[in-house]
């Protein structure tokens, strides 16, 4: 699993190089922003998780939490 704070779009060149060899759960999932409403720009994209495809992945969600200008993404898998 790789996760963290990427400040990326998911349709640059970085992302796309990390998804030649892993899933990216924020696009698997059709999410739409990883920012809360505390976040005043107009880019909702920074955080990502992704897992390696011998990961089985169980669930991945956006919480609803605002308790940062980042959104909580919660991953569980085995």
């Amino acid at each position: 699993m790789l996760c963290g704070d990427f400040n990326l779009r998911p349709d640059t060149e970085s992302i796309r190089m990390i998804e030649k060899e892993m899933i990216n759960l924020v696009t698997k999932h059709n999410v739409t922003s990883t920012r809360t409403s505390l976040y005043k720009k107009t880019e909702r994209f920074a955080d990502f998780v992704f897992l390696s495809h011998n990961v089985k992945e169980i669930d991945f969600k956006v919480l609803p939490d605002e308790v940062s200008d980042h959104s909580p993404l919660f991953v569980e898998f085995e």
